[in-house]
């Protein structure tokens, strides 16, 4: 059973169409049969007969080995090279980044995180215990030590009460 390709619309499956027109003028331009294109590309001369049709199934890497072929690869970089779509959302992003509003003010990080660093005999997989805190302040530290180290310990659930 063949793959199923993505539906395009019907002016993208022109573009298509288009495209593999252009290149089989090339083919023909150059006098090369579809055999020869076919075994330079690397690919079986019905997949270059549905390229040259515009089939939405055919992989952008045969269309390109295609071009390669037909020393045509370069052309692929004029894609997207004028895209004003782009442009324009990009420049309304940019005007919209630099309009007066209000800001919104910025989370300070917690002085606490900057104490609480490893001490020196700790291996990264112990649990925390209170001991561990020694020389910090505890009023500065949010959560009851206990209460934090059970978060990194393994318990059972507690049993539901009835």
């Amino acid at each position: 059973m063949a793959r199923k390709s993505a539906p395009l619309l019907p002016r993208t499956a022109r573009l298509l169409t288009d495209l593999g027109e252009r290149l089989k003028l090339a083919r023909l331009r150059r006098r090369l049969t579809a055999k020869m294109v076919a075994e330079r590309a690397g690919m079986s001369v019905m997949t270059l007969r549905s390229l040259e049709s515009g089939g939405a199934g055919v992989t952008m890497g045969a269309y390109l080995s295609v071009m390669q072929v037909l020393g045509l690869e370069r052309d692929l970089n004029k894609v997207g090279e004028a895209d004003e779509m782009g442009r324009r959302l990009q420049d309304a992003q940019l005007s919209r980044a630099h309009s007066p509003k209000a800001k919104k003010p910025r989370r300070e990080r917690s002085i606490t995180a900057a104490k609480l660093s490893k001490p020196s005999g700790c291996q990264p997989s112990s649990v925390i215990r209170g001991s561990d805190y020694s020389g910090i302040d505890l009023d500065d530290f949010p959560l009851n030590p206990d209460a934090f180290s059970a978060l990194f310990t393994k318990n059972k659930k507690p049993e539901p009460s009835t």
